[in-house]
């Protein structure tokens, strides 16, 4: 900056353009079950790392679990204590086709909701333009799976 003078950042002056959320950190503690766990649930899988290498991995450094039908890898898992207090929310997006097939698999073995019962198709939340499911990973993260496609997500609960 030339002058020692800082110039304000206004709304359409952005610092910098982000094209997209890049990862979100969560924190378990067994990162093996963890890996199972978000494979058989939202069909995330290690990203960037054989399978065979997860047990090895320096526990300060993360694992990344990204879509099985490929993409960007969109968890980072730490090994340890998840931080607390706020609300730490990982919202996952699906079609409504996807999230009626979750909807149907409903209870699920391991699948709680937030209050610590069992997740089933009346604990979704219809917020008019998204209809999510809140419900914990095993290591008590807050996970949330929404849907935009409101008015077949709304009939096909209505008519399961």
């Amino acid at each position: 900056m030339s002058g020692g003078s800082v110039q304000p950042v206004t709304p359409t002056t952005p610092l910098v353009r982000t094209d997209r959320l890049d990862h979100v950190h969560l924190y378990v503690t067994d990162r093996p079950a963890a890996v199972i766990w978000y494979r058989q649930v939202l069909g995330l899988v290690p990203y960037g790392i054989n399978a065979a290498d997860i047990d090895g991995l320096h526990r300060d450094h993360p694992l990344f679990l990204a879509p099985a039908t490929g993409g960007h890898h969109c968890l980072s898992l730490f090994t340890g204590k998840r931080p607390t207090g706020g609300d730490r929310t990982v919202a996952f997006h699906a079609d409504g086709a996807a999230f009626l097939r979750f909807a149907a698999a409903l209870p699920a073995p391991n699948l709680l909701a937030r209050d610590g019962t069992p997740l089933t198709t009346a604990k979704h939340h219809d917020y008019g333009m998204a209809i999510t499911f809140n419900f914990l990973d095993p290591a008590g993260n807050h996970l949330e799976l929404v849907s935009y496609d409101h008015d077949q997500v709304r009939a096909g609960l209505a008519a399961a």
